[in-house]
This record gives structure tokens, C-alpha cells and sequence, in this order.
């Protein structure tokens, strides 16, 4: 029989396939043509089969679907390490008046390395705190052009600020830093949804499919948990506008067909049900929907998310988990919510090391319930992979190793003294791993990591650039009392 042909045959100990059997081959071989996987199988079965332009003999090690990361905030990779208890972090004062499109741009790029470098393809990135920065497009453009030159793929949150929950002082401004210039300028909410629509138009669907673009609205049902830093509160006059907006961003998510994203913490859920309605309550969470956080989150809440079947980016590593409590993972699990494992950004205290948030979930998950048996392994790496995917709304072309997704490539080494002896891959992965015992990176078909090292980016040069963009920004502010040693 007459070889087919492919561009790539990648051989490994295993293929984690997480298909919906889990399907784990030995001694096993994924063959890619351009950027799909065309065939998954055994190395000596597809070698009959294929004749392949490259092979890449990766023994030792084990494959995964490309990982996948439901929730970062962008700008935070250029703000790691400064972070007080008491005076918190300089989010506002950065990203609002001293942040160029060159370091938006930067960071984005060291951002991508990072998360290529811990095997995350796909990624979600808030552009800026909450409210998001969308006083101008310039920031997301910067930020979709160092995801593209990168290689990898990106979910771009935008959206308009919370217009009663707010992160900034009241009236909004932002600064525009253009050829050492700076404008300051007020912004309202209408200016940030009209950005919003046009980088959807623009944008969504880019780069040959690698950038997609989600409508972030910071709390589609309300924030009820007490943000210490932030006072606020709720009138009962406010819940006419409240439902207004909610169902305007609604209704210009689907209208695109684009992922709705927000963030819920214990009682938001529970204020929408009481002050909203049932009906429109459903009726918000009626299409792909992804709330970050709910953290304590009561029984009735935990139900409603469970019959919509809505989105959950857990954030494992987080102050939220002091305040509130944390999320109740199993209990939406059984729900019937589309529960995923996600970072929140690299900042204040944290990376993009996914891997390294699994064993953070099952900790909390066992203290929470008082069992280990609560969340096993191979959901934990579900909860990352496909099941990621499902949330984001990708899961038709990534999440998984098989015929016809893209080809979306992490391959774990496994030939390192903490990984052995390996009697089961998955509780290897999720209680002993982390990121840098990623090998290689696959995305589209294109090796983006390779033996640790990357394959086509300067990386020092961009630590360099991101440094220097980092401290510019600083620049004028009281930086150190931030710093908490």
C-alpha cells in the first residue's frame, strides 16, 4: 500500500488524548498536515502508514492537548512582584497613565513567552484591570500583535467598565502616550462599548484563526462579596440600568457570537435571582457564558450555574480565596457547570505555570470537603484541556488529541528525577509536575518550543524590552511602597 504523506509525525511513551473515553496510547504517534492532526495512533502503525517531511522522536515524554488558560488579566506580567497588603498594587496609576502601546505590546510578548514556555496555547487575556482599558483600541491591537508574532492563540477580553462597581476614579480618564506625548482624556461607557464592537469586528477570528475575542463585562450580575480596596455599594434605583446593560452586552455577544465573560463571587448569582428575576437571570447565562472566581458561592447559585451549564475559570492562587472562601469546584462539577482551572494573569504572586495550579484545586478541593476522592486527576487535567476549550467555546478545533483539531501540542518530559518513577501519568502531572518540564510546544502544526528552548523568538531580547518597558512605566511612582519583603 503507497505511503501517505504528512508534514510531522511527533512519537512519544504516551498520547494523552483526553477524547471523551481519555484514551491514553502507548508507545504512541500524532501525524499533522499543516496546522490539523490527521492521524493518532501507534508510533509503529503510523510509520507504516505516513511518510512524513519531519519526525520528531520524543521518548521519555508524554503528549497533551495543548493547555488551555480561561482567565488572565493582561498588563500584570509588567508588575510582578510589587504588591502590598495594605496599599495593594499599582494597576491603576501603570495601566491608565503610564503604559504606552509599546508596553502594552511588550507585554503581551512576555506574556506569550511565558505562557508557550509552561505549555499554554491558548490563553484569555483581560486587557487591563476593571475596568478594562478599552478607552482606546490601540491596547488590544498591541496586545493581539505580540500574540501573533509569538505563534500561539489568545482569547481578548474586552468590554466596557462596570458602571457601578468601580476599580478607577470617578469620572474615568486615561492617558495616551503617543511619540513621548502624553493626552489625558475622560472616557465614558459608551466609548469603551463602541471600542469594544470594533475590535470584535476587527479582530475576532484573526490571524488565521489564532486570535478570537470575547466581550469581558466585568459583573453581569452584580458584585455582592465587599471589595476591600474598592467601596461601593448597590441602590435599589440602580437595578433598572443594572438589567439594561447586562442585557446590551447579552445581546451584542450573540449577535457576534463571541464568548460572554465576567467575573461572580459568592451572592452574585443570588442578588440577580432576587432583584433581576429567574426569567432574566436564565436568559443572561443563555449562551457561551464564563464567570471567573465564584468563590463561596451559595447552594442555589451553584444549582442555577449547574442547570445553564455555565463556564467557571477557578483562580486556585488567589486573596479572593481569603476573603470569600473558595470555590466550591466538586459541588458545581456535579452541578453540571463546565468547571476549568485557570491563572488570573503572572501577577501579584502567581505565573502562568498551569500545570502548577492543579495541585493548588485538589488541595483546597480535599480541605473544603474533607476528601480526597473529591476531584481526581484526570479531571484536573480535563479541566485545563478539553473541558477548557468547551468553556471557551473551541472546543471543536482544539482541547484534544484528534483527527481533524488543530494541531495544539504539549509535550511533558518525563525523564527527570521529581517525574520518577511514573506509575500513573495523570497524578504525576497534576501533584509533581509543573511548566518547566515542558519539551515542546506545537501550535497550528508550527514547533514554537523545542527542547525547552524556543524555536523562533529572541527571547532575551524580550525579557530585555519588557524590562525596559517596566521600568519607564514606573517612573514618577512610588513604586517601593509596593514592595512587601
Amino acid at each position: 500500500m503507497e505511503n501517505k504523506f504528512c508534514d510531522l509525525l511527533v512519537c512519544v511513551d504516551d498520547v494523552m488524548t483526553m477524547d471523551s473515553k481519555d484514551s491514553v496510547i502507548h508507545d504512541g504517534c500524532i501525524a499533522i498536515t499543516n496546522d490539523t492532526i490527521v492521524a493518532v495512533g501507534e508510533a509503529s502503525e503510523l510509520r507504516e502508514l505516513y511518510s512524513a517531511k519531519k519526525e520528531m522522536n520524543l521518548r521519555g515524554m508524554v503528549a497533551l492537548p495543548g493547555l488551555v488558560d480561561t482567565y488572565g488579566h493582561a498588563g500584570h506580567g509588567l508588575i510582578k512582584s510589587l504588591y502590598h497588603p495594605e496599599h495593594g498594587w499599582p494597576t491603576n496609576p501603570v495601566y491608565f497613565h503610564n503604559s504606552t502601546p509599546q508596553w502594552w505590546y511588550m507585554e503581551s510578548m512576555l506574556a506569550s513567552v511565558e505562557r508557550i514556555r509552561f505549555g499554554v496555547t491558548t490563553g484569555y487575556s483581560v486587557i487591563g484591570a476593571t475596568p478594562a482599558r478599552t478607552d482606546n483600541v490601540i491596547y488590544a491591537e498591541k496586545n493581539i500583535e505580540a500574540v501573533s508574532k509569538v505563534g500561539s492563540k489568545t482569547v481578548v477580553g474586552v468590554g466596557p467598565p462596570d458602571p457601578f462597581v468601580s476599580h478607577v476614579p470617578i469620572p474615568w480618564d486615561g492617558t495616551l502616550w503617543e511619540d513621548g506625548t502624553a493626552s489625558r482624556q475622560l472616557f465614558t461607557y459608551e466609548q469603551c462599548l463602541s471600542n469594544t464592537e470594533n475590535i470584535i469586528k476587527n479582530y475576532h477570528g484573526s490571524s488565521d484563526g489564532r486570535i478570537e475575542v470575547s466581550l469581558h463585562y466585568p459583573y453581569l450580575l452584580s458584585r455582592q462579596a465587599v471589595h476591600p480596596k474598592f467601596p461601593y455599594y448597590y441602590d435599589s434605583k440602580d437595578i433598572p440600568e443594572m438589567i439594561a446593560k447586562a442585557q446590551q452586552i447579552r445581546e451584542i455577544a450573540d449577535k457576534y457570537g463571541v464568548l460572554l465573560h465576567s467575573h461572580a463571587f459568592v451572592g452574585s448569582v443570588e442578588y440577580a435571582l432576587k432583584e433581576f428575576g429567574e426569567e432574566i437571570t436564565k436568559d443572561l447565562l443563555d449562551g457561551p457564558t464564563l464567570f471567573a472566581h465564584c468563590n463561596g458561592l451559595l447552594d442555589e447559585e451553584v444549582e442555577l450555574l449547574g442547570q445553564c451549564e455555565t463556564g467557571i475559570a477557578v483562580v486556585p492562587f488567589t486573596h479572593e480565596n481569603l476573603w470569600y472562601g473558595v470555590c466550591p469546584v466538586s459541588d458545581l462539577l456535579q452541578a453540571g457547570a463546565q468547571v476549568t482551572v485557570s491563572t488570573d494573569g503572572s501577577a501579584p504572586y502567581t505565573s502562568y505555570d498551569l500545570i502548577g495550579e492543579l495541585s493548588r484545586v485538589a488541595w483546597a478541593e480535599w480541605h473544603r470537603t474533607g476528601s480526597q476522592e473529591s476531584v481526581l486527576p484526570t479531571k484536573l487535567l480535563r479541566m485545563v484541556t478539553i473541558d477548557a476549550a468547551k468553556a471557551l467555546n473551541m472546543d471543536e478545533s482544539i482541547g484534544s488529541i484528534e483527527i481533524g483539531k488543530k494541531a495544539d501540542i504539549t509535550v511533558i518530559d518525563f525523564q527527570k528525577p521529581h517525574l520518577t518513577p511514573c506509575y500513573s501519568a495523570p497524578w504525576m502531572l497534576s501533584f509533581y509536575a509543573n511548566g518547566n518540564d515542558v519539551d515542546t510546544v506545537i501550535v497550528d502544526g508550527n514547533v514554537l518550543l523545542h527542547g525547552g528552548q524556543y524555536t523562533d523568538v529572541d527571547v532575551e531580547e524580550v525579557v530585555r524590552d519588557a524590562k525596559n518597558e517596566s521600568r519607564k512605566a514606573l517612573e514618577g511612582i512610588n513604586y517601593k511602597k509596593y514592595i512587601f519583603s
